[in-house]
This record gives C-alpha cells, structure tokens and sequence, in this order.
C-alpha cells in the first residue's frame, strides 16, 4: 500500500513500507525513494516537504504526518496487497 501525505508546504509526498523499512519520495517524482526507519520518517518526511525543523510548528507537522503514515502503514494485514 502507497499512501499520500500533503504537508502545509504543499507538497505531496508518497510513503509505502517494504518489512521494516519506510520508503518516501515526492509523489510526482521519478527520483529514488529514501528509505529510512520509522524513528526516522519525519526527518525523511520534513526534508522532502521542506519544512524547517528548527521551527517548532514545522517540526510538529512532520511529526504528525509521520505518525499518521506509520498508523496507517502498520496496519496493513499479511497478505494485503502492498
């Protein structure tokens, strides 16, 4: 499964998990994924929306989005198409 995420930025940014490991990329990119490891998402997630995370609202909303994407991504039933 592929999720969307839109940050305040405007930016869309795709994010699936492959076992273990995150993969996120801007969603109408051709460039590689980076993978990363959920405790990283956010710093994955910020950079690729370019928010700041020296400023704490920016900070909160890479949070949030990579929370959301974990929930969402962790979800996902063995077997599910993916």
């Amino acid at each position: 499964m592929v999720i969307t995420l839109t940050a305040s930025t405007g930016a869309k940014i795709s994010v699936w998990r492959e076992e273990d490991m995150f993969h996120a990329r801007l969603a109408q990119g051709s460039d590689d994924a980076q993978i990363c490891l959920g405790i990283d998402l956010f710093e994955v997630i910020a950079e690729l929306a370019g928010l700041d995370l020296e400023q704490e609202p920016q900070a909160q909303e890479a949070i949030r989005l990579a929370e959301r994407a974990q929930r969402l991504l962790c979800t996902e039933r063995p077997g599910d198409p993916g």
